[in-house]
């Protein structure tokens, strides 16, 4: 078990009785980061039994071969010198989010709990078993240090031909580690059913220290769909049910919609397509890019036109197209997010606690020689030139341009969307930033029209834009303790194992293709070939009988319980996200059973009626029927995790309630 304790005491920190203020300023919120076994072994995963590691980077990251990657790891926030807890919390991170995303939410919620409800409670934000990828020892050097120059040199110091830094030369003396698609090819292999399992070894540790089994647990984003899918899993097919909602007191879904039982059933082909993606087309499909695909052998080539012939020796006779371990975002054919630019952030934000808003960010800073700096040198931070136009920012100035709820990149990458203030001045030729407590102008908080009554709501955001992040203390977020705010390498490739994606042939109105929903009629008029082909794809949400029990592969997934799920529910939306409205978590609650705590009056449903008063905004079990769903007028997407605690945020209060409501 590897542990690393950090103390989050904020330099700008709003958070109600988050520091005493006394002269020493003693912090009572201290997060530690621990790594546990995970009982999830995935093929060709280093620690997985006959597994040989011989890929260099591994090695030198690791200091050998002889390291396991089967861990669950979790940054537990707790106030220092408080007894057990009375509850604790897990929130899972969404898309390429890191256990940091909530060390905000945990700052503000864990005091307000103390305080008003009389409960102590825990946050354990849950780090994916990629995050482990991330090379961080040099970049926790520069943090222990304030040095952002050190973080500089231990990422891109070789691009930018640096003598190694005399401090990272005395141990680890290397630079940071970066790996390719191709050298990580086992991420293939991290499915969906591999994270309920490292999630559950920390519900399970979680449990252990907890007062009277009272876990609860979360998820943002992307991250509502491992806690959907982790309530909804059976960890004992084919024997005594052992439901992951059954270890918990309620849910938490942070602006994402869960899951559903709901849709099409999955044909046969996308059952075989899955079935071989799994046992090795998928992993031969990263690890082996060249050609268009690989059959169930996982070195096969073939195509999808030719997998008859060309996989036709196999009894699972499908190609599983080449992709790559994790995901690269290109905007306007820039790399936007890639592990080099999200771990670009970290030395930034460092100078950033000393130098927020004056000085020439960090890795625009020419190193010895004009123009030798890190967002020209290094081809992977092209990206940046976004920012800016490419021109020079302070730390917040280019950190808000990339993230704000105004900008170019979210605009394209809704996921990094944050409410963060503005742009400032141009001073001494760099842009700054305007924080939210520095004053915004009402032309930055358009009012976007009324309440929808219609889902999906149109025209789309709605109501009066508020800015409710502050961007300097969202800062530390990015490099505080041994854990950060990203997932450099997100396991896209293992989590798609139990989706397949079709094609239409015609958007305007079509048939599609062999793959996914076969030759099932598609598009209309005026459906984009997105939305078309959206129509031949198929996944598994919250049900996978048809493959567990049809097809009797529970080692791929087991979700067969979301029908049972009897525990609390609440919810949050955005009304500048990408829930928006209350009626995005309908197909979520008519999934699952009907509340049975304590808490619940056990009659009521979930959803009570899904059209009135309107189809937006449906009439919900509330809390007697443990379905709340909380709306956050003028919040971004990161908004409902990052808020300052003001009268804006409806998110801590109802969320404090639920979790003393709920807490036995």
């Amino acid at each position: 078990m590897n542990t690393t304790v950090q103390h989050l005491c904020p330099s700008f920190h709003f958070a109600f009785d988050a520091c005493s203020g006394n002269a020493l300023n003693t912090c009572n919120l201290v997060g530690t980061t621990t790594s546990i076994a995970s009982a999830a072994e995935p093929l060709n995963t280093p620690g997985t039994a006959g597994v040989s590691v011989t890929n260099p980077k591994l090695i030198t990251q690791f200091g050998g071969s002889s390291f396991s990657l089967n861990n669950a790891t979790y940054t537990r926030f707790r106030m220092d010198g408080t007894s057990q807890p009375d509850a604790i919390l897990i929130l899972i991170p969404g898309f390429e989010g890191g256990a940091n995303d909530f060390k905000i939410l945990a700052e503000n919620l864990i005091p307000r709990v103390y305080v008003e409800q009389s409960l102590v409670i825990e946050v354990w934000a849950f780090d994916r078993r990629s995050n482990q990828l991330e090379d961080l020892v040099g970049l926790n050097i520069s943090e222990k240090r304030l040095d952002p120059q050190v973080g500089l040199d231990w990422l891109f110091g070789s691009e930018l031909g640096l003598a190694l830094d005399p401090v990272l030369a005395a141990g680890p003396n290397r630079r940071a580690v970066f790996y390719d698609s191709t050298d990580v090819p086992f991420i293939a292999n991290w499915t969906p059913l591999v994270f309920a399992r490292d999630i559950d070894a920390v519900v399970q540790a979680a449990d252990a220290v907890v007062r009277n089994h009272n876990v609860f647990l979360g998820g943002h984003s992307m991250g509502t769909t491992f806690t959907a899918r982790y309530a909804a899993t059976d960890f004992n097919p084919g024997g005594t049910p052992d439901p992951g909602y059954a270890k918990l007191r309620g849910l938490v879904l942070l602006e994402g919609a869960g899951g559903s039982t709901a849709g099409a059933p999955l044909t046969a082909d996308t059952l075989d397509r899955i079935i071989a993606k799994y046992d090795g087309g998928l992993y031969g499909a990263v690890k082996d890019p060249g050609s268009p695909g690989r059959c169930v052998n996982g070195t096969t080539a073939c195509t999808i036109a030719s997998e008859g012939t060309d996989c036709g020796a196999f009894t699972t006779p499908k190609c599983t197209l080449t992709t790559t371990a994790y995901p690269i975002v290109s905007v306007l054919g820039f790399n936007a997010l890639n592990p080099r630019i999200l771990a670009s952030s970290e030395p930034a934000a460092i100078q950033g606690a000393y130098d927020p808003d004056s000085g020439l960010n960090i890795t625009q800073v020419d190193q010895g020689t004009a123009g030798n700096n890190a967002v020209a040198m290094v081809p992977d931070l092209s990206g940046l030139t976004l920012i800016n136009g490419g021109g020079p920012t302070t730390v917040e100035g280019g950190i808000g341009t990339f993230v704000d709820d105004d900008g170019l990149i979210s605009s394209l990458a809704f996921f990094v969307a944050t409410s963060v203030g503005g742009p400032g001045p141009t001073v001494g030729g760099r842009l700054t930033w305007r924080d939210i407590t520095e004053g915004i102008p009402a032309s930055e908080t358009p009012n976007n029209g009324p309440p929808p009554t219609t889902f999906p709501p149109l025209p789309g955001v709605w109501g009066q834009e508020k800015e409710v992040t502050s961007i300097a203390r969202l800062l530390e977020s990015f490099y505080v303790g041994n854990t950060n705010f990203t997932d450099w390498y997100y396991p896209a490739s293992g989590l798609s194992v139990t989706s397949v994606t079709g094609q239409c042939s015609n958007a305007a109105g079509g048939t599609c293709s062999v793959v996914g929903n076969s030759f099932a009629p598609c598009g209309g008029p005026g459906m984009t070939q997105a939305q078309a082909d959206a129509q031949c794809s198929q996944a598994i949400s919250l049900d996978s009988t048809a493959l567990t029990v049809g097809r009797n592969r529970p080692d791929i997934e087991s979700l067969t319980q979301a029908a049972n799920i009897d525990i609390p529910v609440i919810s949050f939306v955005g009304t500048n996200g990408l829930a928006r409205v209350p009626a995005a978590l309908v197909p979520f609650g008519t999934s699952i059973h009907r509340c049975t705590a304590p808490s619940c009056n056990q009659v009521t449903d979930r959803v009570v009626d899904a059209s009135n008063p309107n189809p937006a905004f449906p009439t919900l079990g509330d809390v007697a029927g443990g379905f709340e769903v909380f709306v956050n007028e003028g919040f971004a997407h990161v908004d409902v995790v990052t808020a300052e605690d003001g009268p804006a945020n409806n998110v801590i209060g109802p969320l404090a309630a639920f979790l003393k409501r709920n807490t036995q």
